[in-house]
């Protein structure tokens, strides 16, 4: 078995806030199910690297506007949850593909999805840097 290491999975989308409680319920619901140490949190103004959610996804209000070209987005903005997990790679490669399905249960669909999102990943191997911070923030896992 591989060896495990810290990840922050990160999943920006742009919704209400209804719709982005139902999710991290949903996310929740699915890494509660899992053996795997986790820590989940929403960010909902800023990312760790002082750009605001909004800019670092700029692009999701646009997807939602391009299948809803007349409608008001009303309360939508743009959220970010964070899982940070102790798991092997192949582990995490696996429950990342997981928790995207609960935002989009068919990646096959045309698109846009309902909830525009975009995922991303940092590894405690990237740097030194990236090492001491996923440690600050996730090392109660280890």
């Amino acid at each position: 078995m591989p060896p495990e290491r810290l990840f922050e999975i990160q999943i920006g989308f742009y919704a209400t806030e209804e719709d982005a409680a139902q999710l991290t319920e949903g996310w929740t619901r699915l890494l509660d199910g899992r053996a795997v140490p986790y820590q989940l949190s929403v960010a909902r103004q800023e990312n760790s690297a002082t750009t605001p959610l909004a800019e670092y996804y700029e692009d999701l209000p646009r997807q939602w506007r391009f299948g809803h070209p007349e409608a008001d987005p009303g309360s939508r903005r743009t959220h970010q949850v964070r899982v940070g997990l102790l798991a092997s790679r192949p582990q995490m490669d696996v429950l990342r593909d997981e928790l995207t399905r609960v935002i989009c249960p068919d990646p096959e669909h045309n698109s846009p999805c309902a909830v525009p999102w975009e995922s991303g990943y940092t590894d405690s191997e990237e740097s030194a840097d990236t090492t001491d911070d996923l440690n600050q923030r996730y090392g109660h896992l280890l």
